[in-house]
């Protein structure tokens, strides 16, 4: 038998391990788009202020030691599920007997640009903080004093930590909100309160009840066009109002998505021997009922264990994800989990 992952993150990983740890010993192919071992995202901001190898929370030779088969690298273009296989971009064939995906999610702001190139990622003073590839072009940028200024589009979790993290390398961050306090959907406005107080404090010029309508730039990014008229200039442009599952190879693929892939309570998307975990998958909240994409990596962690003992035949049910956040770097430790809305408390 041959399994087939696509995606190293949190939810590949643990799919990986909790099958060698059940005694699965058939054969287990691993992809990554990027060219490291398995890391995790959740502590990118750690590595980028302290380097290390405490991101490879499995260690370096994670690979090895659990034999096997890792593509790094490589990405799949594309999934034929009538057929069981999956073609690579360099157009390689590979079949499978289970798949599972778990490609991750990819920061973004629904923003458009007039630009005269392309917008994407990682480019053209253009970057996201949710790769450790994106991480290391900040880095490198910030080292080769390439960057004194910096907008950060977003003041979720993410965005907040990123902006701090910036404002703690010396860089001049402007931090745009369109919403009137920080995190939003996870903190009430006088919890909000006192982390603006704390970024301001920081050294971040947060703007709230400011939305960004339009990236400007001829060969690069160069201007962030504001609502209200305002343009705002920097070196560096950071993408953090969202998080959007990686799911875009999957469109010609018969399965169903919506935000994510849609999957059952076994982590099943209805696809025949096809299963997916992590940021790409769009699963059931534990509180609400309601479905989203949970992207956390407790949540990714849980559901590889629950895809690995499906493959086996265990018919493990999915209990739900939790909705839950935490920032770290702010000086005030800071948690907040559930509905942030509703009759009961």
């Amino acid at each position: 038998m041959r399994i087939v992952i696509i995606g190293s993150g949190p939810a590949g990983v643990t799919v990986a391990e909790t099958l060698r740890n059940e005694g699965f010993d058939d054969e287990i192919v691993l992809f990554s788009g990027e060219d490291f071992p398995p890391y995790a995202p959740a502590v990118l901001v750690n590595y980028f202020e302290e380097g290390g190898d405490t991101i490879y929370w499995k260690g370096v030779n994670f690979c090895e030691r659990n034999s096997l088969i890792c593509r790094r690298g490589e990405w799949v273009e594309k999934i034929d599920i009538s057929q069981k296989q999956i073609v690579t971009r360099k157009g390689e064939e590979l079949s499978y007997d289970k798949l599972v995906i778990a490609t991750g999610s990819t920061l973004y702001a629904p923003i458009p640009c007039h630009c005269t190139v392309p917008l994407e990622p990682g480019e053209h003073r253009f970057y996201n903080f949710k790769s450790m590839s994106a991480a290391l072009q900040i880095k490198d940028k910030i080292e080769k004093h390439e960057v004194n200024s910096a907008v950060v589009v977003g003041a979720g979790f993410i965005g907040t930590e990123i902006a701090l993290v910036l404002a703690d390398a010396g860089i001049t961050v402007t931090q745009v909100e369109m919403l009137d306090r920080v995190m939003p959907r996870m903190l009430d406005a006088a919890t909000a309160a006192y982390a603006e107080r704390i970024i301001r404090d920081r050294g971040v010029n947060l703007r709230l009840n400011t939305k960004g309508i339009e990236f400007r730039g001829r060969k690069m990014v160069e201007e962030l066009q504001l609502e209200n008229g305002e343009v705002l200039e920097a070196d560096m442009f950071i993408a953090a109002t969202g998080v959007k599952p990686n799911i875009a190879f999957l469109q010609h693929s018969g399965l169903a998505v919506n935000h994510g892939i849609l999957v059952n309570e076994w982590m099943g998307t209805g696809a025949l021997d096809v299963f997916a975990a992590g940021d790409v998958a769009e699963t059931v909240d534990l509180i609400t009922g309601r479905r989203y994409v949970h992207a956390l990596h407790p949540n990714a962690v849980q559901q590889g264990i629950v895809v690995a003992h499906n493959i086996l035949g265990y018919r493990h049910k999915y209990a739900g994800a939790e909705n839950m956040n935490s920032l770290k770097h702010l000086g005030l430790p800071m948690i907040a989990v559930g509905e942030m809305h509703g009759d009961e408390e």
